[in-house]
């Protein structure tokens, strides 16, 4: 990705897409024009760089600085224009590229947190990356449009919840092969339950002997379904904490 990075961040669609988006955007357009011309309006601004020439003349300059962030208010300052990516990922085909080209530290840090799919069905740490992209674009483009003030977060955490769901299915699959013998599975495979069904089964149960609608519908959406907190506050517009809270005493009434 490196490689092929280093040739499409700076090539002429790829600088006209930056462009565009720049000039929605004076946070972004002060690092991509530099303190001249060439910005539009719109955005929600943010202090880069108070004069000089462009910083970022390119997505490869971009992505670059972004990396590069330390202190506070540069790392604030790069999560910014992951909101303003992600806000524009539907405006052009190649800003979706850019904002997991910009995300791509963050992937790999959640492979590792997840053993790069070990006791998957995944042949080697490089396949379980690739799949941990395709769900990165997946997610990318749902919240295409969205206006995040905590994208980063809101992003990776989505990501790291699916992966781990397909992960979680991948090693109880595993199990039930070794338990039953591949024919077995075959024969079998359209009745057995997998520990997330039978983890649904068990919500739906609790709920029929009095568990809050609430917290059974988080914990489903949660620990079922695979979707984080952050996604499920936007779906239902409650905020995180009550949502979390709700979920742990879910699991507690579910543990008792």
């Amino acid at each position: 990705m490196e490689v092929e990075w280093r040739s499409i961040g700076r090539s002429r669609f790829a600088v006209g897409a930056l462009h565009a988006v720049a000039r929605r955007d004076p946070g972004l357009g002060r690092l991509v024009f530099g303190d001249g011309g060439g910005r539009g309006g719109g955005g929600d601004g943010g202090a880069v760089a108070e004069g000089g020439p462009a910083r970022c003349p390119t997505p490869c300059d971009l992505v670059t600085y972004m990396r590069r962030a330390s202190g506070r208010v540069q790392r604030e300052e790069a999560a910014r224009l992951v909101r303003v990516l992600l806000r524009e990922a539907g405006t052009d085909p190649f800003i979706p590229r850019l904002l997991v080209q910009a995300l791509l530290p963050g992937l790999i840090s959640v492979a590792a947190k997840l053993r790069w799919g070990q006791g998957g069905d995944w042949q080697d740490g490089e396949e379980f990356f690739c799949e941990l992209l395709t769900t990165t674009w997946c997610v990318i483009e749902e919240w295409s449009g969205q206006d995040r003030p905590y994208a980063v977060r809101d992003l990776l955490s989505a990501i790291r919840c699916r992966a781990r769901r397909q992960l979680f299915r991948a090693k109880d699959q595993a199990s039930r092969i070794i338990a039953m013998g591949a024919e077995d599975v075959i024969d079998r495979g359209t009745t057995a339950e997998t520990l997330l069904d039978e983890l649904a089964r068990a919500v739906i149960d609790e709920r029929g002997r009095g568990m809050p609608l609430d917290e059974a519908q988080v914990l489903y959406g949660h620990n079922v379904l695979g979707y984080s907190i952050a996604e499920l506050s936007a779906l239902t517009g409650r905020d995180r904490r009550g949502l979390s809270t709700r979920r742990d005493r879910a699991r507690r009434r579910l543990c008792a």
